[in-house]
């Protein structure tokens, strides 16, 4: 006679948990720790790192309005043949165009 089936004979074969699997269990964990603690206070140097990309992000919305228009000084120059907008922006160069540029490339060399 046959011996008898046991209970693990008639269990599905083993499979490797997917990936699906193992962010279902993940999930599962993080329910059961309930609310995340919030991260620890910033130190000193990553506040003025913050610091510093907020005012490159603003620097960089402001360089990009500065090239339209010194854009738009070359059209009007060549198109319309009127240097106004042209020697506006010459004049606004060095006074407040280069510094910051300037600042933009020395925060961006920080940055790295």
């Amino acid at each position: 006679p046959a011996p008898p089936a046991m209970a693990f004979d008639q269990a599905p074969p083993a499979r490797a948990p997917t990936a699906e699997d193992r962010l279902i269990a993940d999930a599962a964990r993080f329910r059961e720790r309930g609310t995340v603690v919030e991260a620890a206070s910033e130190n000193p140097v990553q506040g003025l790192i913050n610091v510093l990309g907020t005012v490159l992000g603003f620097n960089f919305v402001v360089i990009v309005g500065l090239f339209l228009w010194f854009l738009s000084g070359v059209f009007s120059l060549y198109a319309l043949d009127n240097d106004t907008i042209i020697i506006a922006v010459k004049a606004a160069f060095d006074p407040f165009i280069l510094p910051l540029l300037s600042t933009h490339m020395g925060l961006t060399f920080l940055s790295y």
